[in-house]
């Protein structure tokens, strides 16, 4: 804990919210696992924290979501000669529809109607995953050099 204050104290306001928050988080789960904490439970833990599991982000009436892990361009057209729209980078989240030829039509999460008009773009089927990178889940508490 010496270590994590001189952090602190050296002016990095990061080390110190992260310290507090990965404190935080194992008192809370140790309470809760050692039945201190009422009933509180993950669930309680995850709604205090404003947590929503991918399942309830992912589901929707149309498209699936899908993460990118490299880099990848978003294209105008179903082709790699086509003009360069944007880009997404790992860990990024799009809601998919409209496969062709090998290529999704993408759209931001949050886009309700399923219409290929409101498409961002175009991106390669390959390079979009199912399931999201394995780095983008930060660990609960780090261990300081």
């Amino acid at each position: 804990m010496q270590l994590a204050k001189v952090r602190a104290a050296s002016g990095n306001r990061f080390a110190e919210v992260r310290i507090f928050l990965g404190v935080f988080v194992v008192a809370a789960i140790t309470t809760t696992a050692l039945g201190m904490g009422g009933t509180m439970g993950f669930d309680g833990i995850r709604a205090s924290l404003g947590l929503v599991p991918v399942e309830q982000v992912a589901a929707a009436d149309w498209g699936e979501v899908r993460w990118v892990h490299t880099t990848s361009r978003i294209r105008a057209e179903r082709t790699t000669k086509s003009e360069v729209v944007g880009r997404l980078k790992p860990g990024d989240s799009v809601r998919v529809d409209f496969a062709s030829e090998g290529w999704y039509a993408v759209f931001p999460e949050t886009t309700p109607d399923r219409t290929e008009d409101l498409a961002v773009g175009y991106v390669y089927g390959k390079l979009l995953k199912k399931e999201p990178p394995p780095d983008v889940t930060l660990p609960l508490v780090r261990i300081l050099p």
